[in-house]
């Protein structure tokens, strides 16, 4: 630390342009020095502002300047002079700019090597997913799975985006989706519509058989028009004709019960029109 303190003393004074004379103590001398400007000081091949001092034909450079440009904090205290490297920032993470929805898929197309997946849920609401080798795609528990393991009824999560196309259903690339459950798929007219304390239950063909299928409805459960547009379940009428989306688990009840995740209002079969 002596040569870090000889350093300052000796670059100030020769800026300085002070005579030699040796201090009382013998720990401070006073030497003449050279200050050239014309010579440049280049760190990692970026010139920098410091201007060296000539002291016997060798450079000399201020300790704080220096320290900074080289990416020390410098600190002095009393007859000590201290360099310690700077304290990284860690990085900033990127943020996640992906856009995510929860859904079941209602087509699956092929073109050009990549598949499209028209998936209906929250979020968005509709949006058609492209699909090709950079798509992560996973089950609930990590395990790697293909699109081969996707099909219509597949229920899934999906980071998408950033960059949505503006048409209706969206349009983007499928970063990630992670695959749940197959639902159970039927396509029926509405007997009847009730009201329970948990939701709503939408009952498809007889009741009094086991052809008959009670869907339990609940907050979560999407129900649209065949353009997208959003129907509450009190607006099923009697006579609708609907894609459901449910299970996969039944009960062995008559009718079969199971919770309904997506209902779709097929065109031109919406009773209520």
């Amino acid at each position: 630390m002596k040569h870090k303190k000889a350093l300052v003393i000796l670059t100030a004074v020769g800026v300085l342009g002070a005579t030699a004379v040796t201090g009382a103590s013998g720990l401070v001398e006073k030497v003449s020095g050279l200050l050239r400007s014309d010579i440049k000081i280049v760190v990692n091949g970026e010139q920098t502002t410091l201007q060296p001092v000539y002291i016997d034909g060798k450079a000399y450079l201020p300790v704080r300047d220096a320290g900074g440009v080289l990416g020390y904090e410098v600190n002095a205290a009393g007859k000590q002079i201290q360099l310690q490297t700077k304290h990284e920032q860690p990085p900033v993470e990127e943020e996640n700019q992906h856009i995510q929805m929860n859904g079941v898929v209602v087509s699956k197309t092929e073109a050009n090597g990549i598949t499209r997946l028209e998936v209906r849920g929250d979020g968005a609401g509709w949006m058609i997913l492209g699909v090709d080798k950079d798509t992560v795609i996973v089950n609930e528990d990590g395990v790697a799975k293909t699109i081969a393991d996707i099909k219509e009824g597949t229920a899934l999560k999906a980071d998408y985006g950033p960059i949505v196309a503006m048409s209706y259903p969206g349009q983007s690339g499928a970063a990630k989706l992670v695959i749940s459950t197959d639902r159970l798929i039927r396509e029926d007219a509405v007997t009847k519509v009730t009201k329970t304390d948990h939701g709503w239950q939408v009952l498809l063909g007889p009741e009094t058989d086991a052809q008959g299928l009670l869907l339990n409805a609940d907050a979560d459960t999407v129900i649209v028009k065949a353009n997208g547009e959003r129907v509450k379940p009190e607006d099923l009428k009697a006579g609708t004709k609907v894609k459901a989306y449910y299970g996969p688990a039944t009960t062995k009840s008559i009718p079969a019960q199971a919770p309904v995740q997506l209902i779709v209002v097929e065109p031109g079969k919406d009773a209520a029109q």
